[in-house]
């Protein structure tokens, strides 16, 4: 072990964007251990080209707020035994969704495959050589078959081919792995950079009605009539669905299809924002964005209760008065309801906040914002 100055860390760019990043509740619970425990677990540093291999978030923490962390040095022959140091160890975490998981056991394999196995960038590594299939040993190691490891380094290769390898590494792809490595396969060798856009666009435009998972969850009609009640009627849903409109009744409602984010949002809105990140951040910080130009007027917003998040505070910014409702919400589906796991906060945002008041008090706690 030294200490962390005597270093020199270097931060490698490429080399951070393999890690999958961390959702806001993540960080916001790795910050709250660094500042009440301290840094209890030693970064990991390439030892010959000081480079950073484990430890980015710790260490961006513990260097904003000076609590010390201790190094361990790491001996690698070149930068794909680094990458592959990377993708292993990020392999051993246990909130990675399927994807991820996917994503990094097919970088490893196309990796380890390859004929050569000679660093892209000439520095003299080496693939690890083995007696058993690259796909065999790999299988062993993680746990799966062979065939799944192949099907992983296709979905690993057509990330790269799409250019969505951001939204891979953070679980954020709204559409299955085999959609992705069909849209790659479908832009044959030499596409032009219109039909890589085309393709990107198809495995990356999400659903943008959906409130949790992959399903669509829609507000109780107990709720819509309360915030047109306080608003005097709902202008737009920007976040909405045929069948939900339905419930809402808005006179503009924006579904999946129509991209609400790149639409114009005016006059009173209510908003059930999907549940999934980046959307819900997307939502939120384009409702407050509204909201203080002027073309929103009022809005309630129903979401859950993260009021760590960075989302939720961007509406606290512009909010008159929050209710936290003493029960979670029984939202419902054509076919089905659900009550969430989490409990939920209707925020109001606008200049009637004693109407707001007097139509959500019964449902539990309403807060005023101070300003």
């Amino acid at each position: 072990m030294v200490c962390a100055t005597e270093c020199g860390i270097i931060v490698d760019q490429e080399f951070r964007s393999l890690i999958p990043p961390l959702t806001d509740e993540e960080r916001a619970g790795l910050e709250e251990n660094l500042l009440r425990d301290g840094c209890l677990e030693p970064l990991v540093v390439w030892a010959e080209r000081r480079i950073l291999l484990d430890g980015h978030n710790r260490k961006e923490i513990c260097d904003r707020f000076g609590i010390d962390y201790e190094v361990r040095q790491l001996s690698l022959p070149g930068r794909e035994s680094a990458a592959d140091w990377i993708d292993a160890h990020q392999l051993g975490r246990r909130n990675l969704t399927p994807d991820q998981m996917s994503l990094l056991r097919g970088r490893r394999y196309n990796r380890l495959k390859k004929e050569h196995g000679g660093d892209r960038r000439g520095d003299g590594s080496r693939a690890q050589s083995d007696p058993l299939k690259t796909a065999d040993k790999l299988a062993g190691e993680h746990g799966v078959s062979a065939p799944t490891i192949k099907r992983d380094g296709q979905f690993a290769e057509a990330v790269d081919k799409l250019g969505v390898q951001q939204e891979a590494a953070a679980g954020l792809l709204p559409v299955s792995r085999e959609k992705v490595v069909q849209a790659a396969k479908s832009l044959g060798d030499a596409p032009t950079p219109e039909e890589v856009e085309q393709a990107r666009q198809s495995v990356t435009k999400p659903h943008v009605a959906r409130n949790s998972g992959n399903n669509e969850w829609y507000t109780p009609e107990d709720y819509i009539k309360r915030a047109a009640t306080v608003m005097g009627g709902i202008d737009l849903d920007p976040a909405s669905s045929v069948e939900a409109n339905q419930v809402v009744g808005a006179d503009r409602f924006y579904t999946a299809d129509d991209d609400g984010l790149s639409k114009p949002w005016s006059g009173r809105v209510w908003m059930n924002p999907p549940y999934a990140q980046p959307l819900i951040q997307q939502f939120c910080e384009t409702l407050a964005d509204r909201c203080r130009s002027g073309d929103v007027t009022q809005a309630v917003v129903l979401v859950n209760n993260a009021t760590e998040t960075r989302w939720f505070q961007a509406l606290l910014g512009v909010a008159s008065a929050v209710c936290f409702p003493a029960g979670r919400i029984k939202f419902w589906h054509p076919q089905k309801k659900s009550t969430p796991l989490q409990g939920q906060a209707v925020v109001y945002i606008g200049k009637n906040r004693k109407a707001f008041t007097q139509a959500f008090k019964d449902l539990g706690s309403v807060c005023h914002v101070a300003r």
